[in-house]
């Protein structure tokens, strides 16, 4: 598919079901997101430009996120409680969890923001858009589309769609992107790093 890394779990697979600070340049659709709200972006790079990862993550129980290339080992002790161990006071602990990060221009900030995908409908949507014939990463490294997020509902009744709009980048945006492309680099977060410190010397994705 060329934008999904080499080893990306498509949503066929059944084993897949699993400040203007830096925080507010992550895009979590959950917490982002409420109920009739939308977000429009443009994906930008790829998997082989470091800006596309995808693996398995969680949250410690200090909170804080790991996040794997392939399913992590030896979790049983630092990963968190669940939801429900949270909630009802079982003490139960959550699982690792399937994702994929991407970079995105959000058009409602007019930043570059990661956006993390973990929800199987989402990610089968994205699958679904790039699969389309006139829907491609330009030499640029842009999408020439946007996609517009939509939420509805909330908690167990929350879904999401994922609407394609053909729309090619302004010369503006794409030489926007060629200077700060190198600076973000999203394998950084496997090993709990800034992706905004720019990619290392010699850096492989």
């Amino acid at each position: 598919m060329g934008f999904f890394p080499t080893n990306y779990r498509p949503t066929s697979d059944a084993s897949t079901d699993q400040d203007i600070g830096n925080k507010q340049r992550y895009f979590d659709p959950g917490k982002r997101l409420k109920d009739g709200e939308t977000s429009t972006f443009r994906l930008c790079g790829l998997h082989d430009s470091g800006h596309v990862i995808d693996g398995w993550s969680y949250f410690t129980m200090e909170g804080r996120p790991r996040r794997f290339p392939k399913y992590p080992a030896d979790f049983a002790e630092d990963i968190g409680l669940s939801w429900e161990g949270k909630s009802n006071g079982t003490g139960e602990k959550d699982k690792p969890r399937y994702f994929l990060s991407f970079v995105g221009l959000s058009k409602e900030a007019d930043e570059f923001l990661i956006y993390t995908f973990q929800r199987k409908d989402l990610r089968e949507q994205l699958e679904e858009v790039l699969f389309l014939e006139d829907y491609q990463i330009l030499p640029s490294g842009l999408a020439n589309f946007y996609l517009t997020l939509k939420r509805k509902g909330a908690k167990e009744q929350t879904a999401y769609t994922l609407t394609p709009t053909l729309k090619a980048p302004t010369k503006a945006d794409e030489k926007r992107w060629a200077d700060v492309a190198d600076s973000i680099w999203l394998p950084a977060l496997y090993a709990g790093g800034d992706p905004f410190a720019g990619k290392p010397a010699g850096g492989q994705p």
